[in-house]
């Protein structure tokens, strides 16, 4: 990930934290949220496009 979209990431948590002190969310957990639903999707035949996006973003990454 990107550092500029991480500290964005940070961002959106602590002003979440304005409105919800108590959210407890850190990237780390959002992270370990999206790839254990990607993994439930996945398991479940539910995943048509999610590879295709996943190496999109990878490939933006590199660019």
């Amino acid at each position: 990930m990107r550092r500029k979209y991480a500290l964005r990431g940070e961002v959106l948590l602590a002003d979440m934290e304005e409105v919800q002190p108590e959210h407890g969310y850190t990237l780390e957990k959002v992270f370990e949220l999206l790839y254990i639903d990607f993994i439930d999707k996945f398991r479940k035949g539910d995943h048509a496009g999610v590879v295709e996006d996943i190496l999109h973003l990878l490939d933006d990454e590199i660019e």
